[in-house]
């Protein structure tokens, strides 16, 4: 998959937009980051530390919690927890589309950001709250789609699978979002 064409398409159907947060009880942002690596797309995922309350051992982008005292806007939330997560001090002229929100059914409305880098980053990950860094070839990953049962039916539900991991719920809905 062409990193510039990924780009380009992401930026011209998914803009920015930085509009005035509404309140909302459990708002929160994660920042998808692809990049090139051995002639192809990656995309960076994390499995969530195994000892956290919720979403234990779980996989997923660098993200979190909007803080009001700390973020300015919802992408300062999704680039300060990608920093404190995975050690990347990401910039905002490296975010090129702002993906459609996400609802899950615990309630949380994700605001999913999506950055592309022209080479390979090092990462360094916060073992409090990550166990492990996954890099993944992007279009090997989007070729593991399947239909995900543990769902109704009318809720058209996908999931990914990378080695033993399986993606599924937001994450998966954020990924069949860019497959689109």
């Amino acid at each position: 998959m062409d990193l510039i064409f990924i780009a380009t398409k992401l930026k011209n159907h998914f803009p920015l937009n930085q509009k005035v947060l509404e309140p909302h009880p459990k708002k929160a942002a994660i920042l998808v980051m692809l990049y090139p690596k051995h002639n192809k797309t990656y995309v960076l995922m994390i499995k969530r530390a195994l000892h956290l309350k919720s979403h234990a051992g779980e996989i997923g982008f660098p993200g979190g919690v909007y803080e009001k005292d700390k973020d300015e806007n919802i992408l300062a939330t999704a680039l300060r927890e990608t920093q404190e997560e995975v050690g990347v001090q990401v910039e905002f002229s490296q975010v090129v589309a702002q993906l459609p929100i996400v609802n899950t059914r615990l309630g949380f409305e994700i605001t999913p950001f999506v950055s592309v880098f022209s080479s390979v980053m090092e990462f360094k990950l916060k073992e409090d709250e990550v166990e492990e860094i996954l890099e993944i070839p992007l279009t090997s990953l989007l070729a593991t789609q399947q239909q995900d049962f543990s769902f109704s039916p009318e809720q058209d539900m996908v999931m990914y699978w990378f080695k033993h991991n399986r993606i599924w719920g937001a994450s998966a809905q954020i990924l069949r979002e860019i497959m689109r």
